[in-house]
């Protein structure tokens, strides 16, 4: 019987293992290549990749390097990349962990938009930052600070949303709050900002909307089919319990929690959940908690906007130390990706469903890598969903799913 204790010790083993720069097996593309001895700018050393659809159909991967944050593209499908681009003209201490690590946007006019995570001079302090380029990367704008404080403070784990007309909305972990006053409550806050550089709205103006959040697991940010944008996060409700919450963010909404398993920890699992929303407005969910009523990943989706669940489907093994999912929704299709830990390598595993959840089939591994891994990501664009998973030392792994 596996219990509560054995449960936590497992999972504290995945997060180290998932975390811990590392080489591992190859699968087709170029040879490992020993982190030490690396060129500026080789993503096959990258700690983490983002890969991201423009609206045109490239594919775009963005990585960071010596201070440097690069970015590569493809025409098609992942089969070739162009030579990389520098980003920041300037080197800058960018975040990439596996929970914390830049993002990729689109608008429908060309522009594509770059945030980050910067580290500052304090412990656990960062700044929020954005770069732009009105003409497909060809150029950027120099980065901006989007928090606005001013403080030596956590601000961090952003999430972007990038409308077709260039509409910017940035949220993130802030501990503002603690810099100004020490003793303040537990926890962190979710801020929200939002701009227009097309138009030449560059405020960015900062507004709370939650408090009292976990301070290191991502967020997820989606939009539903009229644009209202949701929000999925780690929730620090009484006792250390550490469950996710949900929130639309629309006048009147309140949170809703949406994950009951009873995770009671002090301290942080770097185990962020996922979000996806169907055409229909039925949302998606995947977690991972290691509670005393629920242990391992979970899949739920809801057609009142977190109001009411479906009951939590448990997904992956257990016994492999299954973490870290994600998901992406078209149509009916559901696609669920994580991995898993047997003791002498990382897998990555895969289930679908093509009815919006209802009914998955069986579980497949897809790959894997004999030290470590990177976070796994679900992409989709025209019809197709693909994963994304990089393994340091040895490359990005990028192919259609089944």
């Amino acid at each position: 019987m596996v219990t509560l204790t054995s449960i936590r010790a497992t999972a504290l083993l995945a997060l180290a293992t998932a975390l811990m720069p590392a080489q591992a097996h190859q699968h087709q593309e170029a040879p490992a290549q020993p982190q030490s001895q690396c060129p500026a700018g080789d993503i096959r050393c990258a700690e983490t990749v983002t890969a991201a659809f423009g609206p045109d159909g490239r594919l775009w991967r963005a990585w960071v390097s010596e201070q440097q944050l690069y970015l590569d593209s493809s025409t098609d499908v992942g089969a070739n990349f162009g030579a990389p681009l520098k980003v920041n003209a300037e080197p800058e201490a960018i975040s990439t962990r596996g929970e914390n690590r830049p993002k990729l946007g689109f608008d429908g006019q060309g522009g594509l938009y770059l945030s980050w995570a910067m580290a500052r001079e304090q412990k656990y302090s960062a700044d929020i930052r954005l770069s732009y380029s009105a003409d497909g990367g060809a150029h950027f704008t120099t980065p901006r600070t989007i928090n606005d404080d001013g403080l030596v403070a956590g601000h961090a784990f952003n999430e972007m949303l990038v409308s077709p007309d260039g509409d910017i909305s940035l949220v993130w972990l802030d501990s503002r709050a603690k810099a100004l006053v020490p003793n303040a409550a537990a926890g962190s806050a979710v801020y929200f900002a939002r701009g227009n550089l097309r138009r030449g709205d560059s405020q960015f103006l900062n507004s709370e909307l939650v408090r009292g959040t976990c301070q290191c697991c991502r967020l997820a940010f989606a939009r539903e089919p009229d644009g209202t944008q949701a929000l999925l996060w780690r929730h620090l409700y009484p006792d250390n319990v550490r469950e996710f919450a949900l929130l639309r963010l629309k006048e009147g909404a309140t949170a809703q929690q949406v994950s009951f398993d009873d995770w009671q920890l002090d301290g942080c699992p770097h185990q962020g959940g996922a979000l996806g929303i169907s055409d229909s407005g039925r949302y998606h969910m995947t977690w991972f908690n290691a509670g005393r009523k629920g242990q391992g990943i979970f899949y739920a989706y809801s057609d009142d906007g977190g109001v009411q669940l479906s009951a939590p489907l448990k997904v992956g093994n257990n016994q492999q130390l299954a973490s870290h999912p994600h998901l992406a929704v078209q149509g009916q299709r559901v696609d669920l990706v994580w991995t898993e830990y047997n003791g002498s390598e990382q897998q990555l595993w895969w289930q679908g469903s093509t009815d919006g959840g209802a009914l998955f089939g069986p579980a497949r591994q897809l790959a894997a890598s004999q030290l470590g891994s990177d976070r796994p990501f679900v992409l989709t664009h025209d019809g197709k969903a693909y994963v994304s998973w990089h393994r340091p030392g040895l490359g990005h792994f990028f192919r259609a799913l089944p």
